[in-house]
C-alpha cells in the first residue's frame, strides 16, 4: 500500500530561476526512479525569510514536493544521502505524512471561532481549556508557524501543557511540529534569532 510523504526543501537564494528549476526536476527524476513515486506534486513557494541565517544566508528558495510512494526504508536512505551531496540543497526534510493526511480527514474546524490562540481562550480561566480541540484541529502542520508561535514563549521556549492547556495528545504533535519547523528555518531556536 502507498503512503503519502512530502520532501520540504530550501534552495540557495543565489540560484537563478532556470536553475531553481533544474535542482527541482532533479529532484522529482530522483523521487520517481528511486522510490517510483507516483502523484508527484510540485509546489514552488519562492524566496523567504529564514528564522536564522543558514550557510550565511537570510533567504531561501523553499520548494514542497509531495508525492506517494511504498514504504522502503532502504531507498528513503539512499535518497537521503543523495540530497545531503547537493551543494544547492541548504537545507531539507523527509517525512511520511500518511498520518497527518488521515488526521486532517478527521478534522472538523470551528466556523468563526471566538478566539484562536490558547492565550485568548484561557484568559482569567483556572481550568484551561486546550485550544486544538476548541479550534477542531486534528491535523498540526509544521509548516504553519503562525499557529505554532503561540505554544513559544518570547524566549524561543517551547511552553508546557500547564501554560496552554493544550492536552498531552496535542502537546506531543504540537512539540514535533515545532522541532521540524525549527529545522526548516522557519521558526527560530533561541531569541537571537528574532528580529
Amino acid at each position: 500500500m502507498n503512503e503519502k510523504y512530502e520532501l520540504y526543501f530550501i534552495l540557495s537564494p543565489e540560484l537563478s530561476t532556470e536553475k531553481v528549476d533544474e535542482q527541482v526536476n532533479q529532484i522529482s527524476a530522483l523521487l520517481e526512479s528511486e522510490l517510483t513515486a507516483i502523484n508527484v506534486n510540485v509546489d514552488k513557494e519562492g524566496i523567504k525569510k529564514l528564522s536564522y541565517p543558514i550557510k550565511k544566508y537570510t533567504t531561501g528558495f523553499y520548494v514542497l514536493i509531495q508525492f506517494e510512494c511504498e514504504s522502503r526504508p532502504g531507498s528513503i536512505a539512499n535518497i537521503e544521502k543523495k540530497l545531503n551531496i547537493n551543494d544547492s540543497l541548504m537545507r531539507y526534510i523527509l517525512v511520511n505524512q500518511t498520518d497527518y493526511y488521515k488526521s486532517l480527514d478527521k478534522q472538523n474546524l470551528a466556523k468563526e471561532p471566538e478566539f484562536t490562540t490558547h492565550r485568548d481562550l484561557n484568559k482569567g480561566r483556572k481550568n484551561k481549556k486546550c485550544i486544538v480541540k476548541y479550534l477542531g484541529v486534528e491535523a498540526i502542520d509544521y509548516k504553519d508557524a503562525g499557529f505554532l508561535n503561540q505554544f513559544t514563549s518570547p524566549y524561543a521556549k517551547m511552553f508546557s501543557t500547564e501554560r496552554t492547556g493544550v492536552s498531552s495528545k496535542y502537546q506531543r504533535k504540537i512539540k514535533k511540529a515545532i522541532k521540524r519547523a525549527r529545522h526548516m528555518a522557519l521558526m527560530p531556536f533561541t531569541p537571537k534569532h528574532f528580529e
